[in-house]
Protein backbone atom coordinates (compact mmCIF):
# COMPACT_ATOMS: atom_id res chain seq x y z
CA UNK A 1 0.00 0.00 0.00
CA UNK A 2 0.87 3.52 -1.10
CA UNK A 3 -1.48 5.33 0.86
CA UNK A 4 0.26 8.78 2.50
CA UNK A 5 -2.37 9.42 5.40
CA UNK A 6 -0.27 10.46 8.28
CA UNK A 7 2.99 10.86 9.94
CA UNK A 8 4.46 7.67 8.72
CA UNK A 9 4.98 9.24 5.33
CA UNK A 10 5.67 12.95 5.68
CA UNK A 11 8.44 11.60 7.92
CA UNK A 12 9.74 9.13 6.20
CA UNK A 13 9.72 9.91 2.89
CA UNK A 14 10.69 13.41 3.76
CA UNK A 15 13.67 13.08 5.92
CA UNK A 16 14.78 9.40 5.67
CA UNK A 17 16.37 10.05 8.73
CA UNK A 18 14.46 9.82 11.99
CA UNK A 19 13.06 7.55 14.65
CA UNK A 20 12.05 8.31 18.38
CA UNK A 21 9.99 6.53 21.52
CA UNK A 22 6.63 8.79 22.37
CA UNK A 23 7.27 11.51 24.63
CA UNK A 24 4.66 11.25 27.35
CA UNK A 25 4.89 14.16 29.80
CA UNK A 26 2.00 16.01 28.35
CA UNK A 27 -1.94 15.72 29.41
CA UNK A 28 -3.87 13.56 27.26
CA UNK A 29 -7.22 15.78 28.06
CA UNK A 30 -10.78 14.69 28.36
CA UNK A 31 -12.22 13.66 24.59
CA UNK A 32 -14.97 15.48 23.61
CA UNK A 33 -16.47 13.10 21.04
CA UNK A 34 -15.29 10.39 18.57
CA UNK A 35 -13.46 12.02 15.41
CA UNK A 36 -11.46 9.01 14.49
CA UNK A 37 -13.70 5.84 14.86
CA UNK A 38 -10.75 2.91 15.91
CA UNK A 39 -12.26 -0.92 15.01
CA UNK A 40 -11.00 -3.59 12.88
CA UNK A 41 -11.92 -3.22 8.93
CA UNK A 42 -12.86 0.32 9.16
CA UNK A 43 -12.18 1.81 5.60
CA UNK A 44 -11.37 5.49 4.66
CA UNK A 45 -11.02 6.13 0.73
CA UNK A 46 -9.78 8.89 -0.24
CA UNK A 47 -8.78 10.64 -3.91
CA UNK A 48 -5.22 11.34 -4.44
CA UNK A 49 -4.87 13.11 -7.18
CA UNK A 50 -7.40 11.28 -9.29
CA UNK A 51 -6.11 7.85 -7.39
CA UNK A 52 -8.33 5.74 -5.37
CA UNK A 53 -6.32 5.05 -1.82
CA UNK A 54 -7.28 3.26 1.22
CA UNK A 55 -6.42 3.77 5.22
CA UNK A 56 -7.73 1.04 6.40
CA UNK A 57 -7.42 -0.90 10.03
CA UNK A 58 -6.19 -4.59 9.58
CA UNK A 59 -6.04 -5.28 13.21
CA UNK A 60 -4.64 -4.09 16.34
CA UNK A 61 -1.54 -5.17 18.89
CA UNK A 62 -0.31 -3.93 21.99
CA UNK A 63 2.08 -1.45 23.57
CA UNK A 64 2.90 -0.64 27.22
CA UNK A 65 -0.74 -2.15 28.15
CA UNK A 66 -2.50 0.07 25.44
CA UNK A 67 -4.22 -1.60 22.31
CA UNK A 68 -3.07 0.44 19.58
CA UNK A 69 -4.66 -0.35 15.79
CA UNK A 70 -2.91 -1.04 12.75
CA UNK A 71 -2.97 0.48 9.72
CA UNK A 72 -2.08 -0.34 6.21
CA UNK A 73 1.92 -0.84 5.38
CA UNK A 74 3.48 1.98 3.69
CA UNK A 75 5.81 1.24 1.35
CA UNK A 76 8.55 3.88 1.48
CA UNK A 77 12.34 4.03 0.44
CA UNK A 78 12.15 0.43 -0.63
CA UNK A 79 10.64 -0.79 2.87
CA UNK A 80 6.87 -1.66 4.26
CA UNK A 81 6.62 0.48 7.49
CA UNK A 82 4.29 -0.69 10.18
CA UNK A 83 2.12 1.97 11.85
CA UNK A 84 -0.66 2.03 14.26
CA UNK A 85 -3.22 4.90 15.77
CA UNK A 86 -4.03 4.99 19.08
CA UNK A 87 -6.55 7.52 21.19
CA UNK A 88 -5.46 8.40 24.83
CA UNK A 89 -8.02 10.55 26.49
CA UNK A 90 -8.62 13.58 23.85
CA UNK A 91 -5.25 12.89 21.86
CA UNK A 92 -4.95 11.00 18.45
CA UNK A 93 -1.59 9.47 18.41
CA UNK A 94 0.68 7.79 15.58
CA UNK A 95 3.18 5.00 16.09
CA UNK A 96 5.54 4.01 13.94
CA UNK A 97 7.24 0.24 14.03
CA UNK A 98 11.18 -0.35 13.79
CA UNK A 99 12.59 0.22 10.44
CA UNK A 100 16.08 -0.63 8.67
CA UNK A 101 16.93 0.55 5.55
CA UNK A 102 19.79 0.00 3.44
CA UNK A 103 21.30 3.08 1.12
CA UNK A 104 24.36 2.85 -1.08
CA UNK A 105 25.99 0.67 1.69
CA UNK A 106 25.07 2.08 4.14
CA UNK A 107 22.34 0.53 7.09
CA UNK A 108 20.14 3.05 8.71
CA UNK A 109 18.04 1.72 11.94
CA UNK A 110 15.14 3.69 12.92
CA UNK A 111 13.75 2.82 16.44
CA UNK A 112 9.81 3.31 16.80
CA UNK A 113 8.15 6.76 17.43
CA UNK A 114 5.22 8.21 18.14
CA UNK A 115 3.71 11.67 18.20
CA UNK A 116 0.25 12.98 18.72
CA UNK A 117 -1.25 14.38 15.95
CA UNK A 118 -4.73 15.45 16.72
CA UNK A 119 -6.59 16.61 19.90
CA UNK A 120 -10.23 17.18 20.00
CA UNK A 121 -10.37 18.80 23.30
CA UNK A 122 -8.55 22.20 22.47
CA UNK A 123 -10.44 25.32 21.41
CA UNK A 124 -9.74 27.00 17.99
CA UNK A 125 -6.31 28.60 18.62
CA UNK A 126 -4.78 26.32 21.26
CA UNK A 127 -2.19 24.19 20.82
CA UNK A 128 -0.06 21.10 21.68
CA UNK A 129 3.35 21.14 21.36
CA UNK A 130 6.67 18.79 22.72
CA UNK A 131 9.71 17.41 21.82
CA UNK A 132 10.10 13.12 21.00
CA UNK A 133 13.75 12.18 21.80
CA UNK A 134 14.99 10.53 18.81
CA UNK A 135 17.45 7.51 18.10
CA UNK A 136 19.19 6.78 14.79
CA UNK A 137 21.89 4.38 13.86
CA UNK A 138 24.21 4.56 10.62
CA UNK A 139 26.49 1.35 10.26
CA UNK A 140 29.21 1.35 6.69
CA UNK A 141 31.80 -1.16 7.13
CA UNK A 142 31.05 -2.55 10.14
CA UNK A 143 31.31 0.96 11.94
CA UNK A 144 28.44 2.55 13.66
CA UNK A 145 27.43 6.19 14.23
CA UNK A 146 24.52 7.75 16.18
CA UNK A 147 23.71 11.23 15.49
CA UNK A 148 22.03 13.73 18.21
CA UNK A 149 18.73 14.02 16.68
CA UNK A 150 15.18 15.12 18.35
CA UNK A 151 11.67 15.83 16.52
CA UNK A 152 10.30 18.90 17.71
CA UNK A 153 5.98 19.36 17.27
CA UNK A 154 3.29 21.90 17.07
CA UNK A 155 -0.49 21.37 16.94
CA UNK A 156 -2.58 24.01 16.43
CA UNK A 157 -6.47 24.15 16.10
CA UNK A 158 -7.48 26.22 13.51
CA UNK A 159 -11.40 25.37 13.15
CA UNK A 160 -14.52 23.66 15.34
CA UNK A 161 -17.76 22.87 14.74
CA UNK A 162 -17.31 23.23 11.00
CA UNK A 163 -19.26 21.88 8.06
CA UNK A 164 -17.36 20.76 4.81
CA UNK A 165 -18.00 19.32 1.49
CA UNK A 166 -15.94 16.96 0.15
CA UNK A 167 -16.47 14.73 -2.90
CA UNK A 168 -19.96 16.03 -2.84
CA UNK A 169 -20.75 14.67 0.50
CA UNK A 170 -21.18 16.87 3.45
CA UNK A 171 -19.63 16.47 6.82
CA UNK A 172 -20.50 18.15 10.07
CA UNK A 173 -18.98 18.95 13.50
CA UNK A 174 -15.41 19.05 11.76
CA UNK A 175 -12.31 19.86 14.03
CA UNK A 176 -9.09 21.38 11.47
CA UNK A 177 -5.45 21.20 12.77
CA UNK A 178 -2.46 22.38 11.71
CA UNK A 179 0.43 19.93 12.56
CA UNK A 180 4.11 21.35 12.25
CA UNK A 181 7.10 18.73 12.44
CA UNK A 182 10.76 20.15 12.94
CA UNK A 183 13.48 17.30 12.80
CA UNK A 184 16.96 18.42 14.25
CA UNK A 185 19.52 15.68 13.35
CA UNK A 186 23.27 17.63 14.46
CA UNK A 187 22.50 20.76 12.13
CA UNK A 188 20.62 19.64 9.45
CA UNK A 189 16.49 20.64 10.36
CA UNK A 190 13.68 19.42 8.19
CA UNK A 191 10.47 21.20 8.62
CA UNK A 192 6.93 19.17 7.18
CA UNK A 193 3.43 21.09 7.61
CA UNK A 194 0.20 19.21 7.41
CA UNK A 195 -3.06 20.70 7.95
CA UNK A 196 -5.86 17.90 8.65
CA UNK A 197 -9.17 17.66 9.01
CA UNK A 198 -11.46 15.14 11.17
CA UNK A 199 -15.08 14.66 11.45
CA UNK A 200 -17.27 13.41 14.87
CA UNK A 201 -17.92 9.56 13.85
CA UNK A 202 -16.51 9.32 10.32
CA UNK A 203 -12.60 10.16 10.89
CA UNK A 204 -9.81 11.59 9.02
CA UNK A 205 -11.43 13.25 5.94
CA UNK A 206 -8.49 15.30 4.20
CA UNK A 207 -4.92 15.77 4.47
CA UNK A 208 -2.66 18.81 2.95
CA UNK A 209 0.66 18.38 3.43
CA UNK A 210 3.98 20.79 2.56
CA UNK A 211 6.90 18.60 2.68
CA UNK A 212 9.32 21.43 1.82
CA UNK A 213 7.70 22.54 -1.06
CA UNK A 214 6.61 19.39 -2.05
CA UNK A 215 2.53 19.37 -1.84
CA UNK A 216 0.22 16.56 -1.35
CA UNK A 217 -3.63 16.88 -0.52
CA UNK A 218 -6.06 14.07 -0.24
CA UNK A 219 -9.72 14.27 0.01
CA UNK A 220 -12.50 11.86 1.73
CA UNK A 221 -14.66 9.90 -1.18
CA UNK A 222 -16.30 7.09 1.41
CA UNK A 223 -15.96 5.34 4.34
CA UNK A 224 -16.96 2.34 6.66
CA UNK A 225 -17.39 1.75 9.95
CA UNK A 226 -17.44 -1.42 12.02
Amino acid sequence: MKTKFFLSLFVFTSLLLTSCSSDDGESTGTSTGNYWPMAVNNSWIFDNNGVNEETKILGTNTFSGKTYYRLNDVYTSGVYVKNWVAKKGATYFQRVDDVNVNEQGVSIYFKSYEIPIFRDDLNVSQQWTGTVKTKITYTYNGQSTSPSSKIEYTGTVLEKNASVTLNGNTYNDVIKVRLTVKVVIDTQITTTTSEYWFANEVGPIREYTNDSGDISEQTLISYTLY
